[in-house]
């Protein structure tokens, strides 16, 4: 999903040092590397395979087809495990909560997604507290957001963790977020 895979780009991607903002070793990983279809109907090439991951302190999760849900990588479970067991942060963007969800890091913990998919999460996961009524959730060092817009908010909400609450503002001015 291009505004979801944009959303973790413009949060962590771009260099701001010029405001003062450490930039970040941002890397697009997959497990494939090469052409990776779009849902608008283009692709990004990606050149990472997943080894950067592994040693990342941060792993975001986007949104995947809906029809991979039940069946996700199992090359991408395991780097999401492994961050999880090392205390990385994870962050998924609006139903990229089911590649987390798929991965089992959120047993037993609440999460959120897309409230469309909800019920889907629910049915599912059933040992995931789904909560559909709100933006984002935060269980320790895993953050899940309910939607696109909420994605940033996430990122935002991230961000002034790490970075504090000026560099997390500087940020915000930046791409014209609250």
């Amino acid at each position: 999903a291009p505004f979801e895979f944009g959303v973790a780009c413009e949060a962590f991607g771009l260099d701001r040092s010029d405001d003062g903002i450490p930039a970040f070793d941002f890397r697009i990983v997959t497990p494939d590397p090469g052409a990776v279809p779009s849902s608008m109907g283009f692709s990004v090439n990606v050149e990472n395979d997943l080894s950067f991951a592994y040693e990342a302190d941060l792993v975001i999760a986007c949104p995947i087809p809906r029809e991979t849900w039940a069946d996700v990588d199992e090359r991408v479970l395991d780097v999401v495990r492994h961050a999880a067991a090392r205390d990385a942060w994870l962050l998924s963007v609006c139903s990229g909560s089911f590649v987390l969800a798929a991965s089992g890091v959120l047993d037993g913990k609440c999460a959120t997604t897309h409230w469309r998919y909800t019920d889907t999460m629910i049915g599912m996961y059933p040992q995931i507290d789904v909560d559909p009524d709100v933006l984002f959730v935060q269980t320790g060092r895993i953050i899940t957001s309910a939607g696109t817009a909420a994605g940033l908010d996430a990122s935002m909400h991230l961000l002034r963790q790490e970075l504090g609450p000026e560099a997390a503002n500087r940020i915000a001015r930046r791409m014209v977020v609250p």
